[in-house]
């Protein structure tokens, strides 16, 4: 956002009165925004950062603690959080693609292993631990046969051939 606003300032589009207004307005609320939001300081060093460049702009001088610092130095701040930003919401889209491997969720799937079976009950073994199971309809299982899990329903498995 910081380096959108002073690229457009840089390629003018926008004036120096406008950018000032804006990067205040944005380092004022980036850095509000911080209470309530867990950024873990991100949102409050971009807060700083608008503030730093708006007052570097209004004044004319580019000084940090007296040292001088070139715009391409605030190009690149703002290159390297957009960078963390994407990577970090591309991390939070994997994971909230993974398939779910705990709780009754996990089990949907899943192939179990006949223990007895007769018409449209019986025991199924699933990772070690021994379920009762149901069909919708008759099935003729013998043991060790393979099923697949379609549903949970409270402490009994809804399978199909």
């Amino acid at each position: 956002m910081i380096t959108v606003i002073l690229a457009l300032h840089f390629m003018g589009f926008v004036s120096l009165e406008t950018t000032v207004t804006f990067l205040y307005v944005v380092g004022i609320a980036m850095i509000v925004a911080e209470i309530g939001v867990v950024s873990f300081g991100l949102l409050a060093f971009n807060g700083l950062v608008a503030l730093f460049a708006a007052y570097s702009l209004q004044v004319g001088e580019v000084l940090l603690f007296g040292i001088p610092v070139d715009w391409n130095i605030v190009f690149g701040i703002g290159f390297v959080e957009f960078a963390c930003i994407v990577s970090g919401i591309a991390i939070h889209i994997w994971l909230r693609n993974l398939k779910t491997d705990t709780g009754t969720e996990g089990m949907i799937g899943a192939k179990a292993v006949i223990l007895e079976w007769t018409g449209k009950r019986g025991k199924v073994r699933v990772e070690g631990e021994i379920w009762k199971a149901s069909s919708s309809h008759r099935l003729d299982l013998a043991p060790n046969d393979e099923v697949t899990i379609e549903a949970v329903e409270k402490l009994q498995l809804i399978v199909r051939a």
